[in-house]
């Protein structure tokens, strides 16, 4: 949370953190926005509401942040970063790395959905202000620029040792496919597959699988 607080500052809006118990502030602050998202409820609370759940003031909230806002872009940014980071680790996990191609792929599918499903409510909230401002959308378009690089950088080796090689490109193409269901079961939810749905890891791997010729025995399918 302290890089957050520092990758924050440059926003429009927001004081930067100078003191420990500003800081302390800050993240009370940023932790009640986010557990707002979490319940879908963000739109509906006041600052007032943040202010309470946070433990401090409408003046101390004013203190750091311009509005409401400037105080949602810094959860965006800050949500962001710690997805960033916790899929980075996450992917240098052995099992994880020791996986076979196809494991792998179900492990992109399954780390993919977990981001959607715990921070839904920061997906809604940004597709609902970005009609408002154009830039809302952006961090949400960054994460996920940043997760299929993260994928592609390690997928590429595997698809090259299975014998056929694939652009960076290619690769980014496919994750795409799966990133516009997600984004779509968030929003819109048109079924029959719903983000919560015990199959949709299943559904996913089979498409990376398709799309990628991997077969479930990790091999890639010839063509």
């Amino acid at each position: 949370m302290e890089k957050g607080a520092a990758a924050v500052a440059r926003l429009p809006g927001v004081t930067p953190v100078r003191q420990s118990r500003s800081e302390a502030t800050f993240h009370a602050l940023i932790k009640a926005g986010r557990r707002a998202l979490d319940a879908k409820s963000f739109d509906e609370m006041t600052i007032e509401d943040i202010a309470r759940a946070a433990k401090t003031s409408v003046g101390t909230f004013y203190g750091r942040f311009a509005n409401k806002e400037a105080f949602f872009a810094a959860i965006q940014e800050i949500t962001v970063e710690d997805v960033e980071e916790r899929l980075e680790a996450q992917l240098t996990q052995p099992e994880i790395e020791r996986a076979s191609d196809a494991k792998f792929l179900e492990a992109i599918a399954r780390l993919s959905v977990a981001v959607f499903r715990a921070h839904r409510g920061l997906y809604i909230a940004s597709f609902k202000h970005s009609s408002a401002r154009p830039g809302a959308w952006s961090p949400i378009r960054r994460l996920g620029h940043k997760a299929s690089g993260l994928f592609a950088a390690r997928l590429a080796p595997r698809l090259k040792r299975l014998g056929k090689p694939a652009s960076e490109r290619e690769i980014r193409i496919g994750l795409q496919f799966m990133n516009g269901l997600l984004v779509n079961a968030v929003l819109n939810d048109p079924g029959p597959l719903s983000l919560d749905d015990k199959e949709i890891v299943t559904y996913i791997s089979r498409f990376l699988c398709a799309f990628f010729g991997v077969g479930s025995d990790g091999q890639r399918r010839a063509e």
